[in-house]
């Protein structure tokens, strides 16, 4: 009796590690990887005896002026004055499964705390999550359904991608951040590549679309140098009715971004950028307020002073030419918050603690001038981050 129960604790023991090896097969094995970062710090800023008048948002967060404009830009934080925050810019969870050589699907999963992050409305965000299949046709067309981040631009959507703790005035409202529609993507060579996209808007992708017209853009690449210290200039257009309300009212922009790595230690950064709305239309037909058009710049001088110390000079501009007109909750196409002119220049350091452990240094002073006279801000102030990847 005795050795069949040992001999029936055996074959169990024996099924449960079958099935434990077989569950682990399915579900982790088989091409799943996973990776991210987590950003947090610290910082101080200032601002003048003058109302803040920038408010931006990329669809997922919103962004006062100053380094710590992502995480204190409550517009309810008035003239004269001072913040100091601790923050959290993002948990970042990017997973990722793939099926043969062709099927891949991905997810980037971000987690922040309401109060002290950008998030404002949701401690969670869901910044990509697609699917992507290769076409064997030429070189191979990669196409791609779901959300993801727009290839636009110089600066990335995520800090943790960038020389600085804070973003500039482009990539926080003037630019498509991240959208959500079908992409193809083609290179032609290991020089040029295409992107092309279809998505339901180009700016605040979270609002509804009464009108049935989709946007689109594209971004054509040139792409050389050494792995590494790999070299990009892109040309990049848009165009779609994103008045929400209308299938006959248009914007449409063009942006040039360059990453020229000069020599292997110095790395120039640039990116122009033009952006024209039609007057938005009400549900009644009534045309609200003027076209609205954007002009923004950017210069990117980065520096590596060893292995382990870089420094980044980092200057942005962008101009609103008039007021646009907001119709219905939501449809507010003054991307800048006003008419206006913004001035931003950044002087940041990076120390590299160790290999995916960063720490990042940044002073920013903003000069916001909206139209009028003698009320121009001023937000100063300094951070201290850590960009940890994994």
């Amino acid at each position: 009796m005795k050795k069949f129960t040992v001999a029936v604790l055996a074959l169990a023991i024996a099924a449960f590690v079958a099935t434990s090896a077989q569950a682990e097969e399915k579900y982790v094995a088989g091409g799943f990887e996973a990776s991210g970062h987590i950003v947090a710090g610290g910082g101080w800023q200032r601002q003048n005896n003058k109302a803040v008048t920038y408010i931006t948002t990329d669809g997922d967060n919103f962004y006062g002026p100053g380094v710590l404009g992502k995480y204190i830009s409550d517009p309810g934080y008035g003239a004269s004055s001072d913040q100091f925050s601790f923050f959290i810019d993002e948990v970042e969870l990017d997973i990722m499964k793939s099926f043969g050589e062709n099927i891949r699907l991905r997810a980037d999963l971000d987690f922040g705390r309401v109060a002290s992050s950008g998030l404002f409305t949701n401690a969670f965000m869901l910044e990509q999550a697609y699917a992507t299949a290769n076409i064997p046709v030429g070189n191979g067309i990669e196409f791609m359904l779901g959300r993801f981040n727009t290839p636009i631009g110089f600066e990335s959507v995520d800090v943790a991608e960038n020389d600085t703790i804070s973003k500039s005035v482009l990539v926080e409202g003037l630019r498509p951040a991240n959208t959500t529609g079908a992409k193809i993507y083609y290179s032609f060579s290991d020089l040029v590549d295409l992107h092309f996209y279809v998505v339901n808007t180009l700016y605040a992708d979270s609002d509804v679309k009464i009108s049935d017209v989709p946007s689109m853009g594209f971004r054509l690449g040139f792409n050389w140098g050494d792995e590494g210290n790999e070299s990009t200039f892109g040309f990049s257009g848009l165009f779609g009715p994103e008045s929400r309300n209308s299938n006959k009212h248009f914007t449409f922009g063009g942006d040039i971004d360059l990453n020229w790595w000069i020599t292997e230690a110095f790395a120039l950064g640039l990116e122009a950028l033009f952006v024209r709305a039609d007057a938005v239309t009400s549900t009644t037909g009534v045309v609200a307020g003027s076209n609205t058009e954007y002009l923004g710049g950017l210069l990117n001088l980065h520096y590596a002073f060893s292995d382990v110390w870089d420094g980044t000079l980092k200057f942005a501009y962008a101009k609103q030419f008039d007021a646009a007109a907001s119709v219905g909750a939501g449809n507010n196409m003054n991307l800048t918050g006003a008419e206006q002119d913004i001035y931003q220049i950044s002087l940041a350091g990076g120390y590299e603690i160790a290999d995916g452990a960063k720490m990042k240094m940044e002073g920013r002073f903003d000069i916001v001038n909206p139209i009028g006279a003698s009320n121009t801000e001023y937000t100063y102030g300094l951070a201290l981050a850590f960009d940890y990847d994994f």
